[in-house]
């Protein structure tokens, strides 16, 4: 398979795809996993978070180790990690196993993800790159998206059936590896990429690279905090019925994705690319503050999130296709993995921030948060009115 051709991309895309399902897979096991250990709901919900803690810690190391083995190497050891400890995870009886467990798949996950994301950017080069990279950009919710739908028949087991997400998970990442012998073998890291261990976080120097990261932090943290939010909006404001929360939030996770999807093609339009990031940002931070408008219908409420998923999924594309140009003498794996990095710690920092906003008496300074947050990618990165496509990579 010719590295950087469109199978090779969709290949690359497959193995972020399904590994992003070991964070996904618990979303909906929450309740199992409480009785199961006799823990207390929130407790219990720190097995979603945990895979998280290394890639929000760790990514600059990890990178480095990317760095120095090769990106097919590094992707097979987290496949084989993620998936010992997904199993191993299913058979445990204790508690605080299970969530040690779940931290070191963190490690095999953030292992391939970096990987995966080195290869798409050091196989591909100007519209295709730009392509491969918004289609990037859904790949974590797409496989959150097919986790949530793969595991919703194991819920309320009386005898452990959400064990067999786990297992089932193992098992699929396992048959994933018979898959890797059509990456490239060689290690393409440049120069820069492969620093010494003592200078993988001078990236946190790099005035380009903190910009990227505060763009993708920003709407990604306003986005997944408002994942706890709005269910109990709907819910207790709206009056929605808790079964279709459900359908709201896959059918939006979907309209996400085909945005990003089309993202992928548009961004490469020299005009209308960054016109439809700007008009994105407008439209889908005017819809999100709709939805929680006092007095607001269910019926508008409903169909304004969705339709704000799709708009808002042109600048996290947009955001992610800019991860080459905001990086000093070519480290564009450090771009990645800071990039990614900040999209993690969103996944923290989230709930933390805007709950409280959102529970105040008034909602002005929520929505003061929605649309600075969700605006502030446009004043950090450049929008690419005058792209020079003959520079693959142009410092910020």
């Amino acid at each position: 398979m010719r590295p950087g051709s469109w199978p090779s991309i969709i290949l690359t895309l497959a193995f972020a795809v399904i590994i992003a399902a070991c964070h996904g897979k618990t979303i909906l096991l929450i309740a199992d996993i409480a009785k199961a250990y006799s823990v207390s709901p929130s407790h219990a919900s720190w097995v979603v978070s945990a895979v998280a803690i290394v890639a929000a810690i760790a990514s600059p190391v990890v990178n480095w180790g990317v760095a120095r083995v090769g990106e097919r190497r590094a992707i097979i050891f987290g496949l084989i990690v993620a998936a010992v400890c997904s199993y191993l995870a299913s058979q445990t009886t204790e508690f605080s196993t299970l969530l040690t467990l779940r931290v070191i798949e963190g490690a095999g996950y953030i292992s391939v993800v970096l990987a995966a994301l080195a290869l798409l950017v050091h196989t591909t080069h100007g519209k295709r790159r730009t392509s491969a990279l918004a289609f990037w950009s859904v790949a974590s919710p797409l496989g959150g998206a097919i986790a949530i739908f793969a595991v919703s028949p194991y819920i309320g087991g009386d005898n452990g059936q959400w064990r067999i997400a786990f297992s089932g998970h193992a098992v699929i990442l396992l048959l994933l590896l018979l898959a890797t012998p059509l990456l490239p073998s060689i290690n393409l890291a440049n120069r820069a990429e492969r620093k010494p261990l003592s200078q993988v976080f001078k990236i946190y120097a790099d005035p380009s690279a903190l910009r990227l990261a505060a763009a993708v932090g920003a709407p990604l943290t306003v986005a997944l905090g408002l994942i706890t939010i709005t269910p109990d909006y709907l819910i207790h404001v709206l009056k929605v019925a808790p079964a279709t929360i459900g359908v709201i939030s896959t059918v939006g996770i979907l309209s996400s994705v085909v945005a990003g999807l089309f993202a992928g093609f548009i961004l490469n339009l020299r005009v209308i690319g960054p016109i439809s990031v700007v008009a994105g940002a407008l439209i889908g931070v005017t819809l999100e503050v709709l939805v929680f408008i006092p007095g607001v219908s269910v019926d508008v409420a409903i169909t304004a999130k969705v339709a704000q998923g799709f708009f808002s999924s042109f600048v996290v594309a947009w955001v992610f296709t800019s991860i080459p140009k905001m990086t000093r003498n070519g480290d564009v794996m450090g771009a990645g993995g800071i990039a990614e990095q900040a999209l993690y710690i969103s996944m923290f920092l989230g709930p933390v921030l805007l709950y409280p906003l959102f529970a105040l008496p008034t909602r002005v300074p929520f929505f003061v948060a929605l649309i600075i947050s969700s605006l502030l990618p446009l004043f950090l990165l450049p929008l690419g009115f005058k792209r020079n496509e003959s520079s693959p990579l142009v410092p910020a």
